[in-house]
């Protein structure tokens, strides 16, 4: 089983980071996703964590050097799709990205942009958006997200900011 933890939006509030990382420490986290929004932030999480982290770049992400704008992933038998999500319909963001992420084999779609958490699942293909933990727009009070990939099989837990303050 892989354990693949997701985060989004973090626009330079690295408190957050130090707080998914230290709630999630203990739960075999195989790689990290940062779908974009992040200045460094991802470099600093790297920094903080011995597994691989991944990002993309974000509609206000300007720091060099520039993260890629998407990133196909390997994953065992399949891959991920990440990319931030502005450049598609924000009222279609999922199916959108459901259709790209197809087209080139992935089963995983992950973005950010929104600030709202969702996950939307097609048959064997699972889009996640993390939403954000530092200024969500949902009334979630902040949200990240862990997927699990399993025989073929992925599935998603959000978690909230208030569970892991």
């Amino acid at each position: 089983m892989k354990r693949i933890g997701i985060i989004s939006d973090t626009h330079g509030y690295l408190e957050d980071i130090d707080l998914v990382l230290a709630a999630t420490a203990e739960q075999d986290i195989d790689m990290w996703l940062h779908a974009g929004d992040l200045g460094d932030d991802a470099r600093y999480m790297q920094e903080h964590t011995d597994v691989p982290v991944y990002a993309v770049r974000g509609n206000n992400d300007r720091v060099q050097p520039l993260e890629p704008r998407e990133q196909l992933i390997p994953l065992e038998d399949t891959y991920i799709y990440m990319t931030h999500g502005h450049d598609v319909s924000y009222s279609n963001q999922s199916g959108d990205l459901i259709h790209l992420g197809r087209a080139m084999g992935a089963h995983l779609i992950v973005a950010g942009h929104t600030h709202r958490h969702d996950a939307v699942r097609v048959g064997k293909i699972l889009f996640v958006n993390p939403g954000s933990l530092s200024l969500p727009r949902d009334k979630s009070g902040g949200s990240f997200a862990v997927v699990t990939y399993d025989e073929g099989q992925f599935d998603v837990e959000f978690i909230y900011k208030q569970e892991i303050i």
